[in-house]
């Protein structure tokens, strides 16, 4: 788990990119940058006993944050849950892929993201699609978005394998490439 996600907001501000998640981790940032101000640089600004109960306050102010931020990731969840999928399409995608019907695999994949963009499975599963019909650059790009996901952890080590082989193909691919002639002066 990545620390700067206990920090209230943070974590809103990266899995939706709301503005109310930025608001409240602008909001403990300043109260932060004052608590610090008071008692590292201001130091005779509070007497001993409100230096005391400040960071009972300061406490106080980041679990308060923290659950204001708690529910509106539950509300939003709530508004953008999927309805259960009439057929498994994940399940179509890997027969199809299985089958070397790739046009047919990236339309499952592509219904997949459009209902949820930031499922790792299916953005895996179409990158690896790509590399193998020698799209490269849209491999390199799922990759990337998929870098920036939290789910990715469950797939580290075929995410590492995928780049792996992406590499592979780019380096292929190169020598393949014939230089270019040069012209003489």
């Amino acid at each position: 788990m990545n620390p700067f996600f206990f920090w209230p907001g943070a974590r809103g501000i990266v899995r939706y990119g709301q503005w109310s998640f930025l608001t409240i981790a602008l909001m403990f940032s300043l109260i932060s940058c004052a608590m610090i101000l008071v008692h590292v640089h201001w130091t005779g600004l509070l007497p001993p006993k409100m230096q005391k109960a400040s960071y009972v306050a300061y406490g106080l102010t980041w679990l308060a944050l923290s659950v204001m931020s708690s529910k509106i990731e539950r509300k939003i969840r709530k508004r953008h849950q999927v309805p259960p999928p009439e057929k498994d399409i994940f399940h179509d995608a890997q027969m199809h892929y299985l089958q070397g019907n790739w046009f047919e695999t990236e339309c499952c994949l592509n219904m997949l993201l459009k209902r949820n963009p930031r499922d790792a499975d299916a953005l895996l599963m179409l990158a690896t699609l790509f590399r193998r019909t020698l799209r490269i650059d849209e491999a390199v790009h799922l990759m990337k978005r998929l870098d920036l996901l939290e789910e990715r952890a469950a797939w580290k080590q075929e995410i590492r394998q995928e780049k792996r082989q992406i590499m592979r193909v780019i380096a292929r691919q190169k020598k393949l490439t014939p230089a270019s002639p040069t012209k003489a002066a």
